[in-house]
């Protein structure tokens, strides 16, 4: 594709959001397949993002990044039903705070 890397980014931003807000409809509504099914989208858009990062260039805003993202892959992946809503909840918001930033520096905006 011919999308500019800030782009891309964003897109990925955006599609991290859609599908943790499905994987919270699914932990309300006890949907255990779906929540995994979004789960493991999640984690892999988390991954894409993470290898994304740029540690040469962008230093210790990168290692921040890093420490941000296996943290919401952390809340994203742990078991039990008990705030299970809860803890995807405070991941989508760490990474809406990133997005929000994102968004707000990308020269496409």
């Amino acid at each position: 594709m011919a999308a500019d890397p800030y782009e891309l980014v964003a897109v990925l931003f955006d599609e991290l959001r859609e599908t943790l807000d499905m994987m919270i409809e699914s932990a309300r509504r006890d949907e255990d397949a779906r929540i995994y099914q979004y789960r493991g989208k999640a984690l892999a858009i988390l991954g894409g993002l993470d290898e994304a990062l740029d540690f040469e260039a962008a230093g210790d805003l990168a290692q921040t990044l890093h420490i941000v993202y296996a943290e919401a892959a952390k809340r994203i992946q742990m078991d039990g039903k008990e705030s299970c809503v809860e803890r995807i909840e405070s991941a989508r918001e760490m990474i809406h705070e990133i997005e929000k930033a994102w968004t707000s520096i990308a020269p496409f905006h």
